[in-house]
């Protein structure tokens, strides 16, 4: 049976996020991201400590008929075994944790993106959208834009609230940003971290934005798009 060509573009349309190398390196980031959480949770299961005590024989038994300074020797080789076999594990715990520490970060990044990916599929031109009123200082977010910050639904907060979420180390300089367009009609671009007011994880955003003004020339508002970037390194530093 075949399929009509018009449900298989409905379908790709309705699963693409862009371009076709977009849809390949984004489809290719989740199966990979995918693919690793699957292996490193394997990898944690597959450890299984047994207890050192119980497996090592008496010392009667393995030597029954020893003299007493061969049973010194032969138990001094196997504490000295006893204390390899502790190092090993100790460094085998290491990497254990190691690995569950990046299995956490790789279930984050993957539900960040699953997360953009179902709102890519409900894409609508206001879901990244964002403004700053000129003489009421208001900012309007899109209800996704408010809601990875922590905001209500339908608030309308004003820019010094609305800037309190953006990272100590990147405040002063959106804040500067912001003035130098509103004063000489340069675009606002700035990538900077959000420290989401509900206490979820920070976000890496990257902000765009241009000047609209009135028919004397005067300002009205500073309005654009912003995106998540999902850089980690930028976030630790």
């Amino acid at each position: 049976m075949t399929v009509p060509n018009h449900l298989n573009t409905s379908i790709l349309n309705y699963l693409s996020v862009g371009g076709a190398w977009q849809n390949i390196l984004f489809y290719a980031t989740i199966f990979c991201l995918i693919y690793i959480n699957v292996f490193l949770t394997r990898r944690n299961k597959t450890y299984k400590i047994q207890p050192i005590e119980s497996a090592l024989p008496e010392i009667g038994e393995v030597f029954p008929s020893a003299t007493e300074e061969t049973r010194v020797k032969t138990n001094q080789a196997l504490n000295n075994e006893v204390a390899a076999l502790k190092k090993e594990l100790l460094a085998l715990g290491e990497e254990l944790e190691l690995s569950y520490v990046k299995s956490d970060r790789l279930n984050d990044q993957l539900s960040e993106i699953l997360d953009c990916l179902e709102l890519t599929v409900a894409y609508d031109r206001t879901l990244w959208d964002w403004s700053l009123d000129f003489g009421s200082r208001e900012v309007t977010l899109s209800e996704y834009g408010l809601r990875i910050r922590g905001f209500s639904k339908q608030q309308r907060p004003l820019f010094d609230e609305a800037v309190m979420v953006v990272d100590a180390r990147h405040r002063q300089a959106v804040i500067d940003a912001v003035e130098k367009s509103f004063k000489t009609g340069t675009d606002f671009s700035m990538t900077y971290i959000i420290n989401p007011l509900d206490g979820s994880r920070p976000k890496e955003i990257k902000s765009t934005g241009k000047v609209q003004y009135n028919e004397h020339g005067a300002p009205l508002k500073l309005s654009g798009k912003f995106s998540l970037t999902y850089t980690e390194p930028l976030i630790k530093k």
